[in-house]
């Protein structure tokens, strides 16, 4: 049986401080890192075993730009036929400090995805929406745009389309910001659960599974 390819692509939200030399690749207990990707590979791989094979290709402290950098190598070279994207946390700081503008973000990030369809035309796009909770305005006013980008890319590309802002928004006025993102940016291993597990329920039709999987 052919496996299912799920790639995650994004900054240290999915990174989760994986191993990321090729020289330690063999290591598998480092290769997804501790992120929602982490539990998202779980619980497909024990639940339906044998049916796909997970990689983490997200770096700390990217930005759309670097992904555009590594885009053949860690994303078109590996072929995927899932791929979920999750980048613009960091985006925030470079537009709010005047390195590019949000429609030079949208821009780029259409053509990265054109460029991953081209390469795989039968692949299926995940994209999480970005979230972040600041005490910084001029940071936090870039944030909306984006949101509402990655919305309309998702609409316009046939991606399913993962909210989270509003979610963890909810969460930090019931809980508590440091309940869910502990810095803010960065989520605990409940809002780490949280983005996967609503990736597994939304995502059920893309991945082949029932949502009860979630």
């Amino acid at each position: 049986m052919e496996k299912m390819k799920i790639l995650f692509q994004g900054d240290s939200i999915t990174d989760g401080n994986r191993y990321k030399d090729k020289a330690s690749r063999w290591d598998k207990n480092h290769q997804i890192g501790h992120s929602w990707a982490y539990i998202v590979t779980g619980v497909l791989t024990c639940r339906h075993p044998g049916k796909y094979e997970c990689v983490n290709r997200g770096v700390s402290g990217n930005i759309v730009m670097n992904l555009r950098e590594r885009w053949q190598e860690d994303t078109l070279d590996e072929r995927p036929d899932v791929l979920l994207v999750l980048i613009g946390v960091n985006d925030c700081s470079h537009i709010a400090a005047g390195e590019y503008t949000p429609e030079e973000y949208g821009k780029v990030y259409r053509e990265l995805l054109n460029d991953a369809r081209c390469a795989s035309p039968h692949i299926r796009f995940i994209l999480l929406e970005p979230f972040q909770i600041v005490d910084d305005p001029v940071r936090s006013a870039q944030m909306p745009v984006l949101r509402q980008t990655v919305k309309e890319i998702a609409e316009e590309t046939g991606a399913l389309f993962i909210p989270l802002a509003d979610d963890f928004d909810a969460f930090a006025a019931r809980d508590g910001r440091d309940l869910w993102l502990w810095d803010g940016v960065h989520p605990t291993e409940a809002g780490h659960y949280h983005i996967a597990e609503k990736v597994l329920a939304m995502g059920a039709e893309i991945f082949g599974t029932d949502k009860e999987d979630a």
